[in-house]
């Protein structure tokens, strides 16, 4: 299963703001992986910088090293950004739903309510990390 986790799921995974969902979320996709992949755009890589401290940070960087995929922001299509716009959605939050749907991901990890008020009429599931958990471990 292919996953993208948005920002605020790795600040809360990482940092001091721990939230136990998004703590056990991380360690049961270390667990399930390759099985469960995770797939991050560039994007949310400088967004978790920009939160965590640099200790915070390494361990992110030696996580995903190991059990993610990144890619850079300019291989999405800029048509699909531009959709998410227009929905509605902020530059970042579009680049990131036009990412997910891009890789063809199942589910965009989020405790971001603006995605999880639309998750209606998108082409994945957005699921917070309590309800991924619980899909994940069926």
């Amino acid at each position: 299963m292919r996953l993208v986790l948005d920002t605020n799921i790795f600040i809360f995974a990482f940092s001091d703001l721990s939230k136990p969902s998004c703590v056990e979320l991380i360690e049961v996709i270390a667990f399930l992986y390759p099985k469960v992949s995770i797939h991050i755009p560039r994007t949310i890589l400088r967004e978790t910088r920009g939160h965590l401290n640099p200790s915070q940070f390494k361990e992110f960087v030696l996580f995903i090293h190991e059990m993610a995929q990144t890619d850079e922001d300019i291989i999405v299509p800029f048509d699909t950004g531009i959709k998410y716009e227009q929905m509605g959605l902020k530059p970042a939050d579009a680049m990131i739903a036009a990412y997910t749907e891009w890789i063809q991901a199942a589910v965009l990890v989020s405790e971001n309510r603006h995605f999880l008020s639309r998750q209606t009429n998108l082409p994945f599931k957005v699921l917070t990390a309590d309800k991924t958990l619980k899909l994940l471990k069926r």
